[in-house]
């Protein structure tokens, strides 16, 4: 699910209200037998805090992806389960024993999972890729998904993750939060899409000295203008860093696309022969001399494919002579996975009817 329409956002509305008259129906009751466990007269706050504040100790809201109301239940039930297993107290050890009791927490969490429905179904990332940073030498910027300046440096807000109401990596990720600035310790802001265009080919693409990226640039500009949600197409980016902030970093790919809507993580290489595995002073040089500098390059390159592949679970496409002949063909397969969407996602119609499926069955 990458957002919530206007139908889904008033159904949801009417879900809410229904959840939370099923809630007040059984409170009386739950409240009293909640105050009797803890000993003393508790309120609806405790009783809601003692059952949802534990989201991220039962579940790892953060990290996981949910498909339906049922999985983040069954995940919380796992983990409410694993929790008492080591002989930890709760109120809820003994209260989850009652049928009214029990049927009101799963409401509660039922309730929890539409509010939070584009949280809660989201697909997450790779922690690794919650700040990247990208560009060449010392000319570099960053993107973090919830950013936050701290006594240390950038970093990401962990509470505001999952609360973004943006597809991660994407345009309208960029012009949410803007881009980091490291040197100035600031954040570089867009307005509107024009803004971000207009950055993207008056200063990314001016730092580029290869020919080939800088067709890369143009196309993909042309590419947003013609697209028909751009906020929600991938962010082309350009020299991603393998080491982040290290001015001296081991590796940059030339083009990323981290596309959320699908998890796919590709990096384009454009590798002519004359700069990636070409010998200096050749006719100097014995054959064995030759080779073995050819197998260190090759090696170097494979290193760098392995990393990224390992830290980041992004694989490497690459573009050599023969490929760069055409720029705009390569273009058309890194287009492939800037429009690649999900075939099926999760539809909030069938996950409401399997709600009222499940309500129905409580009730027999």
């Amino acid at each position: 699910m990458t957002k919530i329409s206007t139908l889904e956002e008033s159904r949801l509305l009417e879900l809410d209200e229904q959840f939370t008259k099923e809630l007040e129906g059984m409170l009386p009751e739950v409240l009293h037998k909640f105050s009797i466990e803890k000993g003393k007269e508790c309120s609806i706050h405790s009783l809601h805090g003692t059952i949802g504040s534990k989201n991220n100790t039962y579940v790892d809201s953060v990290h996981t992806q949910f498909s339906d109301p049922n999985d983040f239940k069954a995940k919380w039930i796992k983990g409410f389960i694993e929790y008492v297993g080591e002989k930890r107290y709760t109120p809820l050890r003994n209260l989850l024993k009652d049928s009214t009791f029990r049927k009101y927490t799963l409401t509660f969490l039922e309730r929890n999972f539409y509010r939070n429905l584009l949280e809660r179904t989201r697909s997450k990332p790779n922690e690794n890729l919650w700040s990247i940073w990208f560009g060449s030498g010392k000319f570099f910027w960053g993107l973090i998904i919830a950013p936050v300046l701290k006594f240390d440096g950038w970093t990401n807000d962990i509470s505001e993750i999952r609360r973004a109401n943006f597809m991660y990596w994407t345009i309208g990720h960029v012009i949410a939060t803007g881009l980091i600035d490291p040197e100035n310790n600031e954040l570089y802001t867009f307005s509107t899409l024009l803004d971000l265009l207009n950055f993207y080919k008056r200063i990314l693409k001016r730092i580029s000295n290869s020919l080939y990226e800088k067709q890369i640039f143009d196309l993909y500009v042309e590419y947003l203008k013609n697209a028909e949600d751009p906020f929600s197409e991938p962010f082309l980016i350009p020299e991603l860093r393998y080491a982040g902030l290290e001015v001296e970093h081991e590796y940059r790919l030339d083009f990323t696309i981290l596309n959320s809507h699908t998890m796919e993580m590709i990096g384009f290489e454009f590798s002519p022969h004359s700069t990636h595995m070409a010998v200096s002073k050749i006719k100097n040089k014995k054959q064995i001399e030759v080779n073995a500098e050819l197998s260190k390059k090759w090696d170097k390159e494979m290193s760098k494919r392995n990393k990224y592949f390992s830290n980041y679970g992004i694989i490497t496409l690459t573009f050599t002579d023969t490929n760069l002949i055409n720029i705009e063909n390569c273009f058309s397969i890194m287009k492939k996975y800037l429009s690649s969407r999900p075939e099926v996602g999760v539809n909030l119609n069938e996950q409401i009817e399997s709600l009222d499926t499940l309500l129905d069955r409580d009730n027999l």
